[in-house]
């Protein structure tokens, strides 16, 4: 069956499944749902979040279903539910490099990123914060109160090392745990220099967790000449694997830009679910397409996930 995360809606023995967020709920009579988050089905799904743009990067919002068509290891696979634009909640795990070699610009990113949750972060939302050098340990748990946030930023100071890879892997984890679109938001020029982990290990957990990463990268020095873009390369591989993005500003003036540009993005998502191909007898990593129909649209999702075995 499909891993656990992937599609957690399920059909419960003798009664119509009742899923919320994505994740199966016990629910009483005294506890009805509201009706944008009722869905009843019979079979398990696998989620997904969609951006759609077109040629010049213009997000494209009012698509309907019959407009898309998901592949599953190049086999086409029935969509069973579909909404516009999702009501699922956001766990965002914010992720910022307080290295020596981000030390000129983090007051800038510090500031931008606490507009960026004022502007983003509504009820049902939570958001942790995590300083990647270092020990990856939140500096704030999720949570859904802006001023513990503004708190934390705060308290973030210049430190040495970066621990991209590790951090990712423990965030993951961390994700794993919520229910909903479980977004990382990585601000940091992508060199990891104290990880224990490498990157494949930090790809894979943010799979299997089904999360996807956003990144933010300053590039004071514009050209790749004088500048070490290994680390660009790895945030743009991750981005894409996962479903998300990486955006590059020359100078902290931008940064708003970015967050205003992330902002929409998360709010104008398609939620699609299809029901996956039955399961094999072992474990296996599957790959996931999502075309639109006669349009050349650039669409955004996830690449793939980790279906577990027969059991």
């Amino acid at each position: 069956m499909p891993s656990r995360n992937a599609g957690q809606l399920a059909l419960v023995a003798g009664l119509a499944a009742v899923v919320v967020a994505s994740a199966p709920f016990a629910l009483s009579a005294q506890e009805p749902l509201p009706d944008e988050f009722r869905y009843r089905i019979d079979v398990q799904l696998v989620l997904l979040s969609v951006n759609v743009f077109s040629a010049n990067g213009e997000p494209i919002t009012t698509l309907a279903q019959e407009a898309f068509e998901v592949y599953e290891d190049g086999k086409p696979r029935p969509i069973k539910l579909f909404e516009k634009s999702t009501g699922l909640p956001l766990q965002l795990a914010l992720m910022i490099d307080s290295s020596l070699s981000a030390a000129s610009e983090l007051e800038a990113e510090k500031q931008a990123l606490m507009r960026f949750i004022q502007q983003v972060l509504q009820e049902k939302d939570a958001a942790s914060l995590f300083v990647l050098s270092g020990k990856p340990e939140p500096a704030v748990g999720f949570t859904a109160a802006a001023v513990r946030l503004r708190e934390g930023l705060k308290a973030i100071r210049v430190r040495g090392g970066t621990a991209l890879y590790d951090s990712v892997v423990v965030v993951s984890e961390k994700l794993r745990e919520r229910e909903g679109r479980r977004v990382m938001i990585l601000i940091s020029d992508g060199n990891d220099t104290t990880s224990k982990e490498d990157f494949h290990a930090a790809l894979r957990a943010a799979q299997e967790a089904e999360a996807t990463i956003f990144a933010l990268v300053v590039r004071p020095i514009p050209g790749e000449s004088g500048r070490n873009v290994r680390g660009e390369h790895v945030l743009i591989t991750l981005a894409d694997l996962t479903g998300g993005r990486v955006f590059f500003a020359d100078r902290v003036g931008e940064l708003d830009r970015f967050f205003r540009e992330l902002s929409a993005l998360l709010r104008t998502q398609y939620l699609l679910g299809y029901q996956p191909a039955p399961p094999r007898l072992r474990p296996e990593f599957r790959e996931i397409e999502v075309r639109i129909k006669g349009a050349d649209y650039k669409v955004q999702h996830r690449k793939g996930y980790y279906a577990e075995g027969r059991q």
